[in-house]
């Protein structure tokens, strides 16, 4: 089974961003027959937090290829780390695998892209160089109200009616057709992760559906669809003039526009109508985000929303929910204090946080003793041997790995960095303390596991250490990926001893 899922604009590209680390995680209930096709959509092609994304996919592919190389010929695995594909479109461009090619890099003003220029050329289309004159600003670039003259490098900037027209060409794309032609009706789906309050996700949602659903192609325009929509949850600190920046994006403008949107989509064969489920995700309490137009500077940090969003992702894929409305929430709303795993449902437990913790237990375990960064293991312990470690460790896959993981915290889009963000908003999801200064009895935020009388902790690492070489006595045939499952195992065996 193929989930053919589309991420528009910076928004979506973050929810592909977490639900990548999910996925490291190895979710139950997922195995290596699931096949997610990332496709991220964004005309700012610069974007910083689409070119996160993009580093995350890619790391995770490369590690989940070298350690399942052999799930083409059909053979399964499951209860593992890294288990679930992560491809990109079939014969989509090598150099930009996981991406619709949907933009620029140099400038291109929505003028141009509409041809205004060759309106004069023809006497007859004066009329319509006047109503474009009047439906859009003429405001020169510089203009917070540029329309017309919008250099679009930077994406529609928060506006819909410009981006809808760009978007409705998305389905002449190249990437387009080869989606159309790969889909297989019969087992494949498709989500769609999308912002609703700014340019590119209010006007790129609908065109997407639409496009699906008129598309010359029974196999495809009946689709299974779900869909993510992110209702506002930040807001925009003002915009320093000395940036370059213009002022264009009018965060006061959000509420009305996601109104706007809502509205328009409930509208009697409106998309509402045209997709099978759709989970809707905000936050009523919103932070102050640094403002930026686009490009490199558009990087903010994980959010609550984000972890949300990538979790109705899950939910669609496991539990093939109906039309209707879905809620997600959790114990009691926290403002400026930390949201711990406690504070979750047993559904978001059994549906992602157990494996979150089980894969945070042995990724802390793998950096801080097997790599050493806190207490490095003796060489001559008995599963490191019988797992060949020393010879390994820092190389093929477990740079990979350790890319991904981001434990040194300098290439600010892993995992550890991943975890960290997530902790740095009003609304703070503190789940694990993964700081090498800290042992494993502390790595569950909202507690210490401490022994008992005479008894060590189960996250001590000697008791972690013990636990693998029991289990590894009866390897015959020792492989990385069969190292990573055993250190999924015992995980899972600790972790369900000292949960809540």
């Amino acid at each position: 089974m193929r989930l053919f899922l589309f991420a528009i604009g910076g928004t979506g590209a973050r929810v592909v961003r977490s639900l990548t680390m999910m996925l490291a995680a190895g979710v139950d209930g997922l195995d290596s027959s699931f096949e997610i096709v990332p496709l991220i959509i964004d005309y700012d092609l610069s974007n910083g937090d689409k070119m996160r994304a993009v580093k995350a996919v890619e790391a995770y592919s490369k590690i989940h290829n070298t350690l399942y190389p052999d799930v083409a010929k059909g053979v399964k695995y499951n209860d593992n780390f890294f288990m679930t594909g992560l491809s990109p479109l079939p014969s989509n461009d090598p150099t930009k695998p996981y991406e619709f090619y949907f933009g620029t890099l140099t400038t291109e003003k929505f003028a141009s892209y509409l041809q205004k220029n060759a309106l004069n050329t023809n006497p007859s289309t004066r009329l319509s160089e006047s109503l474009l004159e009047a439906l859009y600003d003429t405001s020169d670039d510089r203009s917070m109200n540029a329309e017309l003259e919008l250099d679009m490098a930077k994406g529609f900037k928060g506006n819909p009616n410009i981006g809808a027209v760009v978007f409705h060409e998305l389905k002449k794309s190249p990437e387009f057709q080869r989606f159309a032609s790969t889909f297989n009706s019969a087992s494949d789906k498709v989500f769609i992760i999308s912002s609703i309050f700014g340019g590119t996700g209010a006007s790129g949602f609908p065109e997407l559906v639409n496009a699906i659903r008129t598309v010359t192609n029974n196999t495809l325009n009946n689709a299974n669809i779900g869909a993510a929509l992110v209702l506002p949850y930040f807001k925009l600190k003002p915009y320093d003039p000395a940036s370059g920046d213009t002022g264009a994006i009018d965060a006061a403008s959000f509420n009305a526009k996601t109104k706007a949107a809502l509205g328009f989509y409930a509208t009697p064969n409106g998309v509402n109508s045209k997709v099978d489920t759709i989970y809707y995700v905000a936050d009523e309490h919103k932070d102050d985000y640094n403002y930026a137009e686009g490009e490199g500077r558009q990087q903010n940090n994980a959010h609550a929303v984000e972890f949300i969003a990538a979790t109705a992702v899950l939910d669609f894929l496991l539990n093939a929910p109906q039309r209707g409305a879905y809620e997600f929430s959790i114990k009691d709303d926290k403002i400026k204090t930390s949201v711990n795993l406690p504070d979750f449902y047993d559904t978001t437990h059994s549906l992602i946080l157990n494996n979150l913790s089980e894969f945070s237990l042995a990724m802390k375990y793998y950096r801080d003793v097997i790599c050493g960064d806190r207490n490095k293991i003796g060489s001559n312990v008995a599963y490191y041997n019988t797992f060949g470690l020393s010879s390994q460790i820092g190389k093929g896959v477990w740079k990979t790995i350790d890319e991904l993981l981001d434990s040194t915290e300098k290439n600010q889009w892993g995992y550890y960095s991943w975890l960290k963000e997530l902790n740095d908003h009003d609304h703070k999801v503190n789940l694990y303390r993964m700081d090498k200064k800290k042992d494993l009895t502390y790595l569950l935020a909202d507690r210490q596991i401490k022994g008992g009388f005479l008894k060590t902790s189960p996250l001590a690492d000697s008791e972690i250490s013990s636990e693998l070489n029991k289990m590894s006595k009866t390897v015959t045939t020792p492989s990385n990926t069969l190292f990573l499952k055993t250190l999924r195992q015992v995980s899972k065996q600790i972790y369900k001893s000292v949960k809540l």
